[in-house]
């Protein structure tokens, strides 16, 4: 005599659903955690602008590095703060662009 247990298994559609549930949810949650990290990226760069520090709020950010792909394409800027220690850098889109066959 066999003593097997069979336990029932889920019909694959059950399996599909909830994988494509699940994935569902890792896409949804993924695109709003980017989204909330580039609004507050940019929060970070109009404080720059104005010229203070995101981080301690004092007038002492300064622009350390500036790179550019050329007369197209995204210039890479970094910024410091000598005071509270801060540094990030941003990609921002040069709409100069080449015109009359040099690099304005």
């Amino acid at each position: 005599m066999h003593c097997f247990v069979h336990l029932p298994l889920p019909k694959e559609s059950h399996i599909d659903i909830y994988l494509l549930l699940f994935l569902i949810i890792v896409l949804v949650g993924s695109v709003t955690v980017y989204i909330y990290y580039l609004k507050e990226k940019k929060e970070e760069l109009d404080i720059i602008n104005r010229g203070f520090c995101p981080k301690c709020k004092k007038d002492t950010i300064e622009l350390t590095d500036q790179r550019s792909g050329g007369c197209s394409g995204p210039k890479i800027l970094s910024f410091e703060c000598h005071e509270c220690g801060y540094h990030n850098s941003f990609s921002i889109d040069d709409k100069g662009g080449c015109g009359g066959g040099s690099c304005r």
